[in-house]
Formats: structure tokens, sequence, C-alpha cells
């Protein structure tokens, strides 16, 4: 009888010490409720930090293949791993002012920014619209490869998807199509 008490009150203290450390998590790390919307189809998004990560002193070049226009915006082949910022840039073999160029990069890195988050896995009936594919210059040889998708029954959508990364990028197709646009 005594080891029946016994063994409730340590399960008791048990549950209780389970229960602390969660409030206790929590605490330290409250959802942000001003990070997190739903989707039209109850799929939960988390606001994004940006899917391009990349600094433009490191990027070598940028190919865009999408649907409508496609076009490579890379560094002149000049351009040594030292004099990398503020040098040349060619925009499909012509050449283009540092600051168009920038203009663009800049665009690029704020097409990640704009929308949400949400898991890859939950995009239905997707279909690839085109590809981003980002060289870069230093350690890392291997081109970044983002490919761009909508979902066949949401067009207004358009998501980024990277490789290895379990997440999907919602991007304004508004800003999507004006980065495809420009020549």
């Amino acid at each position: 009888m005594h080891v029946k008490k016994w063994l409730g009150a340590a399960g008791c203290l048990l549950l209780v010490v389970i229960v602390a450390t969660l409030i206790a998590d929590r605490e330290a790390n409250p959802p942000d409720p001003a990070r997190e919307t739903m989707a039209a189809n109850g799929e939960q998004i988390q606001e994004s930090t940006g899917i391009f990560k990349w600094k433009d002193k490191e990027v070598r070049s940028v190919e865009w293949e999408g649907r409508n226009q496609s076009w490579i915006l890379q560094r002149e082949p000049a351009a040594t791993e030292e004099s990398m910022l503020g040098s040349g840039w060619l925009l499909n073999g012509s050449e283009l002012p540092v600051s168009q160029a920038e203009s663009r990069l800049q665009k690029l890195r704020e097409l990640g920014k704009d929308g949400g988050t949400r898991r890859a896995s939950t995009l239905s009936h997707e279909v690839i619209v085109g590809t981003i594919t980002v060289t870069l210059s230093g350690l890392k040889k291997e081109p970044e490869v983002y490919l761009i998708a909508v979902e066949s029954d949401r067009p207004e959508q358009v998501w980024i998807l990277r490789s290895g990364d379990p997440l999907a990028y919602l991007v304004s197709k508004d800003a999507y199509l004006e980065l495809e646009q420009l020549q």
C-alpha cells in the first residue's frame, strides 16, 4: 500500500516537472502571432524572413528561366574575387551599369521577403513555371537552384522552392512578373 502511494506521488511529481518544463520552454520561446497567418486552405503560414541569404558581392551570376522571359545577369569575366564589389555586369551578354545590376539583385532578394512560408509538401498539384539559378563566389561552387511554382487551383499565388529546404516561400505575383520582364 505504501508502494502505491509512493508511485502515485512520484507519477504526480513527474507530471508536474514535465508541465513546468513545457511552460518554461513556451515562455522562453513564445509563438509570435504577428508572424502567423492562415492560407486559404487552412495551412498555417509563417512570415518569411527571406529565402535569398547571399550578399551582392558574392553573386557571380543569376540565370532566370521564366515562363515568359529568360535572362542572365553575370559579372564580367575580368572581375576577380578581390574586385567583386563594383565590378562590371553583363545582362544577356551586354554591358549593364552597376546600379541597374544592384537594383535587380535587390528586387530579387525582396521577392523572397514579401509573403509567408508553408511546408512545400502541402502544395497541391503544383506546376513549375520557372527556375532561378544563382552562382556564388567563394568556397561554394555549386549553384543554388530555386524552383518557381504555382498551384493549378490557385494560380494567383507564386511559390519559391529551394532544394533541400522543406519550406515554400510565397512571393508577390506582380513583383515576380515585373522581375521576369526586366530586360
